[in-house]
């Protein structure tokens, strides 16, 4: 596979957090969208006639599209109030063929000054808020007494109409294609490496940059005077490490991860713990040098080994620059490590991973 393939597999890859974050957010959309949908659905042959009775003794499902006529009567209408001014009035709207009544909401909030008028208005039947229900129920008995009856869990909506069936399957379709790419990274490697041939040490280069490793990692209890580890292990990706060499010719990465917890910036909690990988000779698998593809390459070393409960692992040391990866291949070599792939770095800088 060529470098270019590599790195689109490695920033698709890479994408995977990002998509999450999609996912949900989409998620959340798809709710929305399916409670319109299903309004539309509902009402996707138009507004049906319903008489105020009918209202009022259930015989209306909810979030229908209907038409009702009716007396509007402004002057008992209940206001609704945002900032001191008055954004909405809900008035009742009695039967002319029976002695029931349903209360409408309307924007023109002007009509409260108007005189009672036979109307026939068109909307979404809706549930009442607690708000509204509680004011009709504190009315209940002045209502009843006039020899009427109403229900206080719903209302309707005046020139509320369900939305387009089609644009929201439009919607629902082009959140299922951005979902579908989400999805998408999910079966790509997060970490995508590549066998490159290690690059001459020029004169003069800087082969001791900082260094990053990606792996599972052992925390280690003591590290004086002889290293314990315990029995915690975690996954630790392209996190600042630092390379060790061991008089029995070991080699090791070691990260100290700092963990700090702050509240309004101010520190309340902090947590340091140590965290290493220490292999022999005999747990080696293979070496390689090579690139770490992504929206910015990173020149790395891959070390296949077997663990100590005998599972195969693969740690991945980053580089800031290809001099750096040389000198830490040139470095293992020194030490006898065999190198599966790659050309061997030469140089007159003696590295000293100590």
């Amino acid at each position: 596979m060529n470098e270019t393939a590599l790195r689109w597999k490695g920033r698709i890859g890479a994408l995977k957090p990002l998509a999450v974050i999609i996912l949900i957010i989409l998620l959340f959309l798809v709710f929305s969208v399916f409670g319109d949908l299903n309004v539309a659905f509902k009402n996707r042959s138009g507004s049906q006639p319903v008489s105020v009775a009918q209202l009022v003794s259930g015989q209306v499902d909810k979030n229908s599209y209907v038409s009702v006529s009716g007396l509007a009567v402004y002057r008992l209408a209940y206001t609704e109030t945002e900032d001191g001014t008055t954004k909405a009035i809900i008035y009742p709207l009695v039967a002319n063929d029976s002695n029931d009544l349903v209360f409408v909401r309307t924007a023109n909030a002007n009509l409260i000054n108007s005189d009672d008028t036979n109307v026939t208005i068109s909307g979404l039947a809706v549930s009442s808020s607690s708000e509204l229900q509680s004011a009709i129920e504190q009315d209940l008995p002045d209502i009843n007494s006039a020899g009427l009856r109403t229900s206080s869990t719903l209302y309707i909506e005046d020139g509320r109409a369900p939305g387009q069936l089609f644009v929201y399957l439009l919607e629902l379709a082009v959140m299922a294609f951005f979902g579908f790419l989400c999805l998408v990274t999910f079966f790509f490697p997060s970490i995508v490496f590549g066998t490159y041939p290690v690059q001459p040490i020029p004169d003069g280069a800087n082969i001791k940059t900082p260094t990053k490793a990606t792996g599972t990692f052992r925390q280690v209890k003591k590290l004086q005077p002889n290293i314990e580890f315990g029995r915690s292990k975690r996954k630790f990706q392209n996190s600042n490490a630092n390379l060790i060499t061991f008089e029995n010719k070991n080699i090791g990465v070691y990260i100290h991860f700092i963990y700090s917890q702050r509240v309004y910036g101010i520190r309340v909690y902090k947590q340091e713990t140590d965290w290493m990988i220490i292999l022999a000779p005999a747990q080696i698998v293979s070496i390689e040098p090579g690139k770490i593809y992504s929206w910015r390459d990173q020149w790395a070393v891959l070390i296949k080994y077997r663990s100590e409960d005998n599972k195969d692992q693969s740690l991945y040391i980053h580089f800031e620059d290809a001099s750096a990866q040389a000198g830490y291949i040139s470095h293992l070599r020194s030490l006898g490590y065999p190198v599966a792939s790659g050309q061997y770095a030469t140089g007159t800088i003696e590295p000293t991973w100590r």
